[in-house]
């Protein structure tokens, strides 16, 4: 199901808000359009028995009908304006008296509405009205007049008028919803702007906006969220400048270590061959010397294919025994101070999946010896591995105190001292297969989970 934006139901809100208003005030004023019609009509009514009253009045009092029928066929034949098509003389019991018609068929008289001294009944469907009044108010025995007047063209001016009124107020409503969609979009660009900012953070890089508006309030928000911006980007020149010295200091650890390994071995191949100089013509002297440069040239071939071995580590797939190794490489420091490891494999079986095994195992291996490292003799950690679909997920979880804050500097990426290299290599080693880390404090213990997604290692490499 489509689902707009927040910018876009707030002006949709406020323009369906003015179409509500705007049809309850046409219908309010249709309705007083047709109470002032029949107003209209009723006083158009009454006007007319007064002046029809006054000439039928004697011929009543006298009980004389056919003046009454005379008198009522007069008024018939002398109209202005108003076109009367019944007209009647009712008595007190709801007999006719007289009763004269313009046309051979016309609409019978509701006698049962006259209930009332006086009153007007609209007929919509004869497009006419009947009204009545007492003859006389001092004596109502007397009887009733009725008439009954074409009104069609007061119905077809009402009609054409409410259609005008309608049509008009209708235009005026989509104009000022129009109107009201515009400028609610108006006094939300800020914030459109804003959120469109936000929402390409993820994809592009964060920039600050410019604050051009004079509300108190949208200044303030951007202005906050431009001091946002700026502690990110702070945030992140620092974070790469640290990881390039932690890079510099990495180098320049393993060429020390590199250095150091290649020290005594070359010491001694310039020992031998200055010994053969001094003393090559004697067969045991050379013969000694050159297995000395031997061995010494196996030694730097072996401090080479370690280094190659260490940061090379070949493209072997992880299985489930490369995980089940760990409990091997770490049960001697498990050993010593007394701590069980416990570990299980779930989802793996026989497969090989697409991850590489030595930086996987060399991962959990070094949070393994981290949890050791942590626990007290005689706890408990726990080690879980379980295969996704698309992922492998790694836990440790342990019952110690908690992580101190070089090593967690060292997991999320920061600098890291002597004690915390191990778990720099882990944080490095998840940034290149494009992993996700997390340390989750519980109430009697650490645990640190690893998710791991297939094949991105072969995209990082």
């Amino acid at each position: 199901m489509l689902r707009l934006s927040l910018t876009a139901r707030i002006p949709l809100a406020v323009s369906l808000l003015f179409l509500v208003i705007s049809a309850a005030l046409i219908s309010l004023a249709l309705h007083g359009v047709s109470r002032q019609f029949d107003r209209q009509v009723a006083n158009l009514g009454q006007v007319y028995l007064d002046g029809l009253s006054a000439a039928i009045l004697p011929a009543v009092r006298a009980g004389d009908r056919a003046q009454m029928v005379d008198a009522l066929n007069r008024a018939l034949d002398t109209h202005l304006g108003v076109v009367d098509r019944t007209l009647a003389v009712v008595t007190a019991d709801h007999r006719l008296l007289a009763h004269v018609a313009r046309y051979p068929e016309v609409e019978a008289i509701p006698l049962a509405s006259f209930a009332e001294t006086s009153g007007t009944l609209v007929s919509l469907r004869s497009e006419g009205v009947w009204t009545w009044r007492l003859l006389d108010d001092a004596r109502p025995a007397l009887g009733t007049l009725v008439a009954n007047l074409d009104v069609s063209d007061f119905l077809r001016q009402r009609q054409e008028l409410a259609w005008e009124l309608g049509l008009v107020g209708l235009a005026i409503s989509l104009m000022g919803a129009v109107l009201c969609f515009g400028m609610a979009r108006r006094l939300q660009r800020p914030i459109i702007s804003l959120t469109e900012a936000l929402r390409a953070g993820p994809e592009d890089r964060l920039r600050p906006m410019k604050v051009a508006t004079s509300d108190p309030e949208l200044t303030e928000l951007l202005s906050a969220y431009n001091w946002m911006v700026e502690s990110v980007l702070q945030r992140e020149a620092l974070t790469e400048r640290n990881a390039r010295i932690e890079r510099e200091a990495v180098l320049g650890r393993m060429s020390a270590a590199l250095a150091h390994e290649v020290r005594n071995p070359l010491g001694g191949l310039r020992t031998a061959v200055q010994t053969l100089r001094q003393f090559g013509e004697r067969g045991d002297v050379r013969t000694e010397s050159l297995d000395f440069i031997e061995r010494g040239v196996e030694a730097l071939q072996a401090v080479v294919d370690a280094s190659l071995r260490t940061f090379r580590p070949g493209a072997a797939l992880l299985r489930e025994e490369d995980i089940a190794d760990i409990r091997l490489m770490a049960g001697a420091q498990a050993s010593r101070g007394g701590v069980r490891v416990e570990l299980h494999c779930e989802g793996m079986g026989e497969r090989r999946l697409a991850l590489p095994a030595s930086a996987v195992r060399q991962v959990l291996l070094n949070l393994v010896l981290n949890a050791i490292q942590a626990s007290a003799p005689g706890e408990l950690v726990r080690v879980c591995a379980r295969a996704r679909a698309d992922a492998l997920t790694l836990h440790v979880i342990d019952a110690g105190s908690g992580l101190p804050p070089a090593a967690r500097r060292a997991l999320t990426g920061g600098a890291s001292d002597g004690e915390g290299m191990g778990l720099g290599i882990v944080a490095d080693l998840i940034k290149t297969t494009q992993g996700r880390l997390r340390v989750t404090r519980l109430a009697g213990g650490t645990r640190i989970s690893v998710r791991l997604p297939f094949g991105a290692w072969e995209e990082a490499a």
